[in-house]
């Protein structure tokens, strides 16, 4: 029994010995693995890559960006880069269906894909595919990366600046719906204060030639008052007005989009390599085991 283990204690030059023992096999399957690599590689469709990479700003309204305070805030400056939040916020949007749905209408992926709308899961199929050659990934100096893979570089310059585009769309319209409601509910109130300014107008004017009347003299200091409260509430107005019907980029673009020149997909050298070393490594270790078997088959007769 221990003749038999030290047999198998094998050291780098009993390695060496048992392949060239078994070189012929070994060889054959290398170099059939290696030929099969090559055949595979050639015959994959290449893919090019492009990106863009952006920097989130940060993120004011509108009136916000016009006012003096916050232009004098270098906190909080529309022409600072956002932080690690707004980053994420950035990618988590580009995640969002809407960019999705219209970046797959507008260049008709499904067709483009190659998916049969016949198919048992033509959608299921697509969005894989999507997922497979649209990425979005945050950089290490906190900027966000659009990177698109596609078999035609223009289409994937296309796709990625159409991406970056639709950012700030889809970012200004969340804002935007946001804005008008704050919109309806500021003009509301404005409305009903004039309404209410309107009445005690009126009623003021009962009293004109009774000026020491007491209710004259409340009423119009309460006049005085609601029109303070008028000036207050036509200002935030006007920024409501602004912040609804005015967009910001939300974006720095630092890198546009180009069609590629050359392929990024597949590679084929490493392809052929990895293919090679691992069948010449299977041809070791199955000589390997068919050797042991033979063994325990001698032993057993």
């Amino acid at each position: 029994m221990n003749t038999q283990d030290q047999s198998y204690n094998y050291n780098s030059m009993d390695i060496i010995r048992f392949i060239f023992k078994h070189k012929w096999p070994i060889l054959s399957v290398t170099i059939l693995a290696a030929i099969a690599a090559v055949i595979v590689s050639v015959n994959i469709t290449p893919k090019f890559k492009s990106s863009v990479i952006l920097f989130p700003k940060t993120q004011v309204s509108v009136s916000n960006a016009l006012s003096m305070s916050e232009l004098i805030n270098t906190d909080d400056h529309i022409m600072n880069f956002g932080d690690e939040e707004a980053t994420e916020q950035l990618i988590q949007t580009l995640y969002s269906e809407d960019i999705r749905f219209k970046i797959i209408d507008k260049f008709d992926l499904l067709n483009h894909y190659n998916i049969d709308s016949n198919d048992e899961f033509p959608m299921t199929k697509l969005h894989e595919e999507y997922n497979d050659n649209i990425r979005f990934k945050r950089t290490e100096y906190q900027a966000v990366q659009i990177e698109v893979m596609d078999t035609d570089p223009q289409i994937a310059a296309d796709i990625a600046t159409e991406i970056a585009d639709l950012l700030d769309e889809t970012l200004n319209q969340m804002q935007n719906e946001v804005a008008v409601g704050i919109l309806k509910v500021v003009e509301g109130e404005y409305n009903q204060l004039v309404t209410e300014i309107d009445q005690l107008e009126k009623s003021l004017g009962k009293y004109n030639t009774q000026k020491s009347n007491p209710k004259y003299i409340s009423l119009s200091e309460q006049l005085k008052n609601e029109n303070k409260r008028l000036s207050d509430i036509k200002t935030k107005l006007v920024e409501a007005r602004v912040n609804a019907n005015q967009s910001l980029p939300r974006k720095y673009t630092v890198a546009k989009a180009y069609p590629a020149e050359k392929k990024s997909y597949p590679v084929r050298w490493l392809i052929c390599a990895v293919s090679t070393i691992s069948a010449f490594v299977f041809a070791v270790l199955m000589m390997l085991f068919i050797e042991r078997y033979k063994d325990l088959i001698r032993i057993k007769s």
